[in-house]
């Protein structure tokens, strides 16, 4: 019994210093002059809820809502909507390549090449 108990507070120990991974988040960004930059953030539990969506179109801020998303180890889905629910914002879709999704963005009526990587 006297030796479980060391045993047992190591094991507490080194329980207590291992990351706790409870969210998780993608930066999808275009090249070019004008990028789009699309930052998603969910939670790693049941369902994974998506917590926090931001859009930036030239860097400037564009309030909106998460409608649809998917995300796997094949490929990524978003649908985002003005906050207002009255107009689509942007479409992504990405495939798996490597470390990275590579994929199409649509806004405003026209489509451009994008890549999300893991943040953080």
């Amino acid at each position: 019994m006297k030796l479980l108990v060391p045993l047992i507070v190591a094991m507490a120990a080194v329980g207590l210093t291992t990351p706790a991974y409870a969210t998780g988040g993608l930066v999808c960004r275009t090249a070019g002059a004008r990028p789009i930059e699309v930052s998603l953030g969910f939670g790693h539990v049941h369902g994974s809820p998506l917590i926090l969506v931001r859009l930036l179109d030239a860097g400037r801020n564009v309030p909106v809502s998460a409608a649809q998303w998917w995300l796997d180890n094949r490929e990524v889905r978003v649908l985002l909507i003005s906050t207002g629910a009255h107009t689509q914002e942007l479409l992504l879709q990405g495939k798996r390549n490597g470390y990275v999704y590579d994929g199409s963005l649509w806004r405003s009526g026209k489509r451009r090449w994008v890549r999300c990587r893991e943040d953080g």
